[in-house]
């Protein structure tokens, strides 16, 4: 924590676009998924992200709105374990802290702290894929659930909506990629858990014609959605990134990333 506010107060000190980057630093334009988008996409061009490289593989991002305010920092590292770290940081309009994740990337492992004025009033905590321990408003004791109620979920067992996307996809041989492709559908759900949008989020990543094939899948699947939860519990309107994984021209050509 010490290390990341160190850089970003060293960044912060001089305005970020009033300078080229160095050579050492890449500039990015994002969509509003924080996904990288083509130089000629201006329609969904919402954040610039300032890459810079630290040594010893560590990288320091800077994300910035499109009237450089700053949005999000993520730090990336490896430890002395030789495991590889991330730390994210999200901040709102006013620089406050919305919350703070740290996460392994090698395994399903993370801790994300939310705040508010300042203060910690929410966390869950996660050491597989399928328990997390979470607290809210306030509370000192994590409580141990199946699901990350901070994030919207798919309503019902997973076995049943990997049945469906299985039954429902349909891709012509034509669109097989030669390579494994990842795909992140997102979802905006409404606090009533209602889906008011839905989206390719990484358009650099894949093909447009395979993207529009799970979209149209998730349409199908209806607004079979449970809303998130903020900090005190409250249903409130969020993304939902749904992933995919598409296998190159073999027999099972869909993977789902829990």
């Amino acid at each position: 924590m010490r290390l990341i506010l160190f850089f970003l107060f060293c960044f912060l000190s001089v305005p970020v676009f009033a300078q080229l980057p160095s050579e050492k630093e890449t500039l990015v334009r994002l969509n509003k998924h924080f996904y990288e988008i083509p130089p000629e996409d201006t329609i969904n061009h919402a954040y610039n992200k300032l890459v810079s490289s630290l040594g010893n593989s560590a990288k320091l991002e800077r994300i910035y709105t499109l009237n450089q305010r700053l949005r999000r920092v993520v730090l990336t590292k490896h430890t002395r374990y030789e495991d590889l770290d991330r730390v994210t940081e999200q901040y709102g309009d006013y620089n406050e802290l919305e919350w703070r994740k740290s996460e392994n990337l090698l395994i399903p492992k993370f801790s994300t702290e939310y705040f508010f004025n300042d203060a910690v009033v929410g966390q869950v905590v996660s050491d597989s894929r399928h328990l997390f321990r979470v607290a809210r408003n306030g509370e000192n004791e994590l409580t141990p659930q199946r699901f990350n109620d901070f994030e919207p979920q798919i309503n019902g067992p997973k076995k049943d909506w990997y049945e469906f996307v299985s039954k429902q996809f349909r891709l012509s041989t034509k669109l097989q990629p030669d390579r494994p492709e990842e795909y992140r559908i997102a979802v905006l759900v409404n606090e009533h858990g209602m889906v008011d949008k839905i989206e390719w989020a990484n358009p650099l990543e894949g093909n447009p014609k395979v993207a529009a094939q799970y979209i149209r899948v998730v349409e199908l699947w209806g607004n079979n959605f449970t809303p998130a939860l903020d900090v005190f519990g409250n249903p409130v309107s969020k993304w939902l990134l749904i992933p995919f994984r598409i296998e190159g021209k073999i027999r099972y050509q869909i993977e789902f990333i829990d």
